[in-house]
């Protein structure tokens, strides 16, 4: 393999001095894992195809431009699947990053304009000018995409997740299309020893607050202390999920008696008995909740979580807390308000969304009429 094969969270490691978050990191983050990898993954790909040709390439949305190239130097179309919120550049929506609900009218349009502007001249700069110079390497134009683009494909873009999740826009490119939930098998994960608080504390009629940070961004401090600092007294049975397999307890003691911890949970089993997601907003975890019905508080600003947080308050199914570190009381509020509020009814209604589509039937589909009319579209 020409490439470097970036293993789970060993892409941390590789990143020393990374910037805070926002769309510095977001530059950072995508010029070194993606754009200046470019080289090496068109040569691997190329040569697989030269062994077994292809009728079109599939990518998730990290790798756009690698596949672009590959297209551009002869290979098949490609088709996209978007794993994290839907990356346009318009006037309808503030820059990617800043997780900035769309503001409506001339004046919101005004502002949005002179944000893309600032941070594509800015943060963003060393992105589009490492995208150029690998291009030129690969013996392409160094021109970049149309401004008001971005990384989607021109001839098939699967999008995760709805319509309803998504900000309205006036240009939305033709070759978008929202596929729901490709929900992860369930049912791996054991039940823990203590599964059965859970179901006696549903059966007494009190609320279940589920705690995780996913498995990418875990450090306790973050999210899981706050959140069962805020949380413990408050008589829920509060469920936290630490993300890693070998790590069932909390930094600083046993928690206090109405807080359970385990590593990866059976949420196939547990989303049907939570209230309330408290999470930093891992896209697939917050899709996974949704598709349950169970609405979000949401703390985290790290990779695409701003936006994700941002789209989940903006569709009415949770609350957005805007920080990284939340202080325990703002916790507490967060699912005071959710628990009170119409979020709840807002995330049930998305779950009939999700219900009705079925996303690995629907993106094969999709796939299909794309390789019956390949080479006809951009």
């Amino acid at each position: 393999m020409a490439a470097h094969d970036y293993a789970d969270t060993a892409w941390l490691e590789a990143l020393p001095g990374r910037r805070p978050p926002g769309p510095r990191r977001l530059a950072q983050d995508f010029t070194h894992l993606f754009l200046r990898s470019m080289p090496g993954w068109v040569a691997d790909v190329e040569a697989a195809l030269a062994e077994e040709p292809a009728d079109v390439l599939l990518v998730d949305t990290g790798l756009v431009e690698a596949a672009r190239a590959v297209h551009e130097r002869g290979g098949p179309p490609f088709a996209v699947l978007g794993v994290v919120p839907l990356l346009l550049r318009d006037t309808d929506t503030a820059p990617y990053g800043l997780g900035l609900a769309p503001a409506r009218g001339r004046l919101g349009r005004a502002r949005n304009r002179v944000l893309q502007e600032a941070v594509w001249r800015g943060p963003l700069r060393p992105a589009a000018d490492a995208l150029r110079e690998e291009r030129e390497r690969l013996g392409l134009p160094g021109a970049q995409p149309p401004p008001d683009v971005g990384p989607v494909s021109p001839f098939l873009h699967l999008q995760s997740g709805l319509a309803a999740l998504e900000y309205p826009r006036r240009a939305m490119p033709p070759s978008v299309r929202f596929v729901g939930h490709l929900a992860p098998p369930v049912g791996d994960a054991p039940r823990p020893p203590w599964w059965d608080d859970v179901l006696v504390a549903r059966a007494a009629g009190r609320r279940v607050v589920v705690v995780t940070q996913g498995t990418v961004a875990t450090t306790p401090e973050d999210l899981l202390l706050p959140a069962v600092r805020g949380l413990a007294g408050q008589g829920h049975l509060v469920v936290v999920a630490t993300g890693r397999r070998d790590v069932t307890t909390l930094p600083g003691g046993p928690p206090p008696d109405d807080v359970r911890v385990g590593g990866f949970l059976p949420f196939g089993d547990l989303l049907p008995l939570a209230d309330v997601l408290v999470t930093n907003g891992g896209f697939g975890g917050v899709q996974t909740a949704l598709a349950a019905g169970v609405p979000l508080v949401l703390a985290g600003r790290t990779e695409d979580k701003a936006e994700v947080a941002a789209r989940v308050a903006w569709a009415g199914a949770g609350v957005d807390l805007r920080v990284q570190r939340p202080r325990p009381e703002q916790v507490r509020r967060g699912v005071g308000a959710v628990l009170a509020g119409g979020h709840g009814a807002r995330a049930r209604q998305l779950a009939a969304e999700y219900a009705a589509l079925d996303a690995p039937v629907r993106c094969a589909e999709l796939l299909e009429e794309l390789v019956g009319g390949a080479g006809t579209t951009g």
